[in-house]
């Protein structure tokens, strides 16, 4: 019994443009649920908090082509289609974070100084991440302007979603020049060989990361850069340039992460960033409390003072006053005395 498909080219309601392969829609959800439950017990095997970032990203993968694969039983209705293609669009930018977490975690164990070309670890992760995040909000605002609004709605939603994979690939080229100078201080033996070699496994996992999201960028950027023939085009109309240059990079980029999971090679003293103090609500009033007594204790400290200062003046000039007055007194009886 073959799969109940329900498919209509000629119907202007058609979801795709072509004939989409539910079997084909079922193996890929599979194997990114498959890699979505590893990342997810590895998390908690190596107690790796931060790989919530790719937990998430292959989380999006999955249901983005299970959504794919329940619109491909009737493709002349508007069901699941424009939302799975909106979460296999934005999940890409998961891994991507994820590879500059552990980036800015391995700066922060294997260099003594702790930073790449005085860029301190924490805040390159911090700085790629919010770059990464920019990128985000541009494509997801190109891609829901790009869910079957309107034609000329269409056209804008691509040009921006256009703009923000190439802005996310400029920050990807960006970061491999910084991943560059870390791969060659650590082969000029400028890092901490103590901890162990494994640091070239994980430059090598990111760097080809790094080409299966890029692949996946071009892939885009060639499908849509020209509007007009972003519905003609073959890599349009056929279904798979889709399966090969979209989820197959995206699967092994996860995959990649999977057998050289950071938890492996990052473990002990440094393996993370430090953990910041959590103040509790009831400890921050009671040190506003504190703060403001202390404040008002200082302010009647310099006001007394502040008289005390006074009263030692006014003290001082009062003898100063009968000093001279004394003397001037003495003079004259001595005066008068000759005068007699």
């Amino acid at each position: 019994m073959g799969w109940p498909s329900h498919c209509d080219l000629s119907n202007e309601n058609a979801q795709y443009d072509y004939c989409a392969n539910g079997p084909a829609a079922i193996v890929f959800s599979v194997l990114f649920g498959l890699a979505w439950i590893a990342h997810t017990a590895q998390a908690f095997q190596y107690h790796k908090r931060f790989c919530w970032v790719i937990i998430l990203g292959t989380l999006w993968e999955c249901l983005g082509l299970v959504m794919r694969t329940v619109s491909t039983i009737n493709q002349t209705e508007s069901t699941t289609a424009s939302a799975g293609q909106l979460l296999v669009l934005l999940a890409p930018l998961w891994i991507n974070a994820y590879v500059y977490m552990i980036f800015g975690r391995m700066v922060y164990y294997y260099l003594p100084e702790k930073e790449v070309m005085g860029i301190k670890a924490e805040k390159l992760s911090m700085i790629f991440i919010w770059l990464d995040v920019s990128s985000f909000f541009i494509q997801a605002t190109g891609g829901i302007m790009d869910s079957d609004w309107s034609n000329q709605m269409d056209i804008i939603g691509l040009h921006v979603y256009t703009g923000g994979i190439a802005l996310q690939q400029f920050f990807i080229l960006c970061f491999c020049y910084l991943l560059f100078v870390f791969h060659r201080r650590m082969r000029q033996g400028g890092g901490d060989f103590g901890r162990g070699r494994q640091w070239h496994t994980l430059v090598i996992a990111m760097y080809a990361t790094l080409g299966c999201i890029t692949v996946r960028i071009i892939y885009r950027l060639v499908e849509y850069a020209d509007t007009n023939t972003a519905g003609t085009s073959p890599l349009t109309t056929n279904e798979a340039p889709f399966y090969c240059l979209e989820c197959l990079p995206m699967l092994t980029a996860m995959v990649i992460w999977n057998v050289y999971h950071p938890g492996r090679f990052l473990q002990g003293e440094d393996s993370d960033f430090p953990k910041k103090a959590k103040i509790s609500r009831k400890e921050r009033r009671r040190m506003k409390k504190e703060g403001k007594e202390l404040k008002e204790q200082n302010r009647l400290s310099s006001a007394s003072t502040s008289e005390y200062q006074l009263t030692k003046s006014a003290d001082e000039d009062h003898g100063l006053e009968e000093g001279i007055d004394n003397s001037y007194r003495g003079a004259g009886g001595r005066y008068e005395g000759y005068r007699v």
